[in-house]
């Protein structure tokens, strides 16, 4: 294969391409024919009667390849001119060929047998944490050595590397409009009489702030047959177990209290819920549905009637419904008053200094349940929502048989992994989006309780592609998309920070006009994203009657950059967490911030009263 590369590239000089063109071209071609050459006759027997497919060979071939071609092509016009053109072409030959022989014998062509209990259950084999983590940082290693030797073909693969995240992202949040059948707000039908009983679970810790409210709202929607089950640590939070036994007391046609399993230390969201289906099944209820709420979710009256109709008239495994984020403003009334002094003066100090990156995370909401949702669920690559999510009894009796439990209880975005199961499994999900129908939620209480919160939500998408369940799809396309949400939104925030560095870079090394062009791209895209923030800005204000006000467009657009380094601090420590395999829950605290305060006033009182 060397030789056919020598002879291809001496043809290409000697036809006047220029080295770099040459250089790129042969090189190509001669991992082409590495691979069926490796595939035919160095790794034949070992790859003989293996379950990994040609094409993923193949794959993960041309990604064990691409390090050491880009570092030969970055290294070659460097060494052509000082040793010559053939010593420099060998030179880098044998650098890499026992690396790459490596490579090839534990990962391209590794036989990959599984056992025949495996192979029925068709579970994936999970990857290493810090074999994960240590690719990235090789990847990002090799990205630094390459600007180092070939700045401008760095500023190359920087500038398209952000072109390519700056349009997917504008791709997905403007799904939605694409097509006017989109917008028709009658597309979901008339919902008639509901007919399906179900049951809500609502998992609550430390909850007492917003816990009363809540269950007042689930006790009274409109639906004749279904239960709200409020899932409590008796043991670890009183407050919110008392709020819990109150409501159950005051509905007990409606409320049944669970309580959270005490033979463990652990405390997360998908143990309360594997332990509230079970004890559906002990007490013999009858439910053919199963939704998710959230402790501080504010339901719509008329939620489950949708959601029954959409279940019969659909047939689908899975309903996801909207959910949206409220105080986006900086109105001080927005935010509950602290207690003590200067309550007043405290509240609009952090309306005003919080206003910036609560508008950008409301509008992350925006964009992904009405737009970016339901372009995946079109594509079959579904990372759910944590709320306002409802599965069919039917689903949930696969994943029990699939994996033993309903829930991944170590998992730290349960959500995300049973929407790339559901999606391996071919069932379909249907997302709703009616303006009035959302769920209405509140931002994290402060900027660290929202860095907090997407750190976990971060490591548990890198959980979820370490699990490998997501290889499973059945097209290349829905395995690239599931590659792209899972192991690559993170570094989404470093193409933010990277957009205004690459052209810094391109205009002080004063690239060719071609590459400073092509870096000013990225920056371009992004200035449109956020011109479209802003416009999105107005119209959730006019959709759900809240005032924006000049102050907070401006604080919107001064803190698109200054969010993007936030984004970058989370996905830093999401990493560090997940490489050293931390898997303990950070919760985010509550205050009841889109709570009609009439209504947390009146109910407070009757909750102390039950209680």
């Amino acid at each position: 294969m060397g030789i056919a590369g020598h002879q291809v590239l001496l043809t290409l000089l000697a036809l006047g391409v220029i080295p770099v063109v040459a250089n790129t071209l042969q090189a190509v071609l001669t991992l082409q024919l590495n691979f069926v050459g490796n595939s035919l006759l160095t790794w034949r027997r070992r790859t003989s009667g293996s379950d990994v497919p040609v094409r993923v060979r193949w794959l993960r071939f041309q990604l064990a390849r691409l390090a050491s071609l880009l570092l030969s092509v970055a290294m070659f016009p460097v060494l052509a001119p000082v040793i010559g053109t053939s010593p420099a072409y060998w030179s880098l030959l044998v650098a890499g060929a026992a690396v790459n022989f490596c490579l090839d014998r534990y990962w391209s062509f590794r036989p990959d047998r599984r056992s025949p209990a495996h192979s029925a259950a068709r579970l994936a084999r999970p990857a290493n944490p810090r074999w994960i983590v240590a690719g990235i940082a090789g990847t990002a290693a090799a990205a630094l050595l390459l600007a180092l030797v070939w700045l401008d073909a760095f500023l190359v693969v920087v500038s398209v590397f952000m072109v390519v995240v700056a349009t997917t992202t504008l791709v997905f949040q403007l799904y939605k409009w694409w097509r006017p059948e989109h917008n028709d707000p009658h597309r979901y039908g008339n919902p008639g009489s509901p007919e399906l009983p179900g049951a809500i679970l609502v998992p609550m810790r430390d909850e007492e702030a917003v816990a009363g409210p809540t269950l007042r709202r689930l006790s009274n929607l409109d639906h004749p047959q279904y239960w709200v089950i409020p899932i409590v640590d008796h043991e670890d939070d009183m407050a919110t177990a008392r709020i819990a036994h109150a409501a159950a007391r005051q509905s007990p046609e409606r409320v049944l209290v669970c309580p959270y399993p005490e033979d463990t230390d652990v405390h997360n969201k998908p143990i309360g819920l594997n332990r509230a289906i079970r004890m559906l099944h002990d007490l013999e209820v009858p439910y053919e549905w199963v939704g998710i709420a959230d402790a501080e979710d504010v339901f719509h009256p008329d939620l489950l009637r949708m959601v029954d109709h959409r279940f019969r008239t659909t047939g689908a495994g899975i309903v996801q419904c909207g959910v949206q984020l409220m105080n986006a403003t900086t109105d001080p009334a927005s935010l509950p008053l602290p207690a003590g002094r200067l309550g007043r003066v405290r509240r609009w100090w952090r309306a005003h200094n919080s206003g910036w990156w609560r508008a950008a995370n409301v509008l992350e909401y925006y964009k992904w349940f009405q737009s970016r949702l339901k372009l995946q669920a079109a594509a079959g690559v579904m990372p759910l929502g944590g709320n306002t999510v409802f599965f069919r009894r039917e689903f949930l009796e696969a994943l029990q048989a699939r994996y033993g439990s309903y829930w991944d209880d170590d998992c730290l975005t349960e959500d995300c992994k049973i929407g790339m199961v559901a999606s391996v499994l071919g069932y379909e999900v249907d997302v709703v989006y009616v303006d009035e129908l959302v769920t209405r939620e509140e931002t994290p209480d402060s900027l660290r309780g929202f860095l907090r919160q997407r750190v976990r939500w971060m490591q548990g998408f890198m959980q979820v592609f370490a699990e490998r369940e997501w290889t499973q799809l059945p097209t290349l396309g829905k395995r690239v998309l599931a590659l792209y949400v899972l192991g690559f939104q993170f570094l989404q925030a470093f193409a933010g920070l990277l957009a205004p560095v690459g052209l810094a870079l391109a205009l002080a090394h004063k690239a060719p006009v071609a590459i400073t062009l092509l870096a000013t791209v990225p920056l371009a895209i992004s200035l449109l994203n956020l011109l479209l923030d802003l416009l999105m800005l107005g119209q959730f204000g006019r959709t759900f009657g809240i005032q924006v006000r000049l102050r907070d467009r401006v604080g919107l657009a001064l803190g698109a950059y200054p969010f993007q380094l936030v984004l970058s601090a989370a996905a830093v420590w999401a990493t560090v967490r997940f490489a050293r395999g931390r898997g303990d829950w950070m919760k985010t605290a509550h205050s009841g911030a889109h709570f009609d305060p009439a209504e947390v006033t009146e109910l407070a009182p009757r909750a102390r009263e039950a209680a």
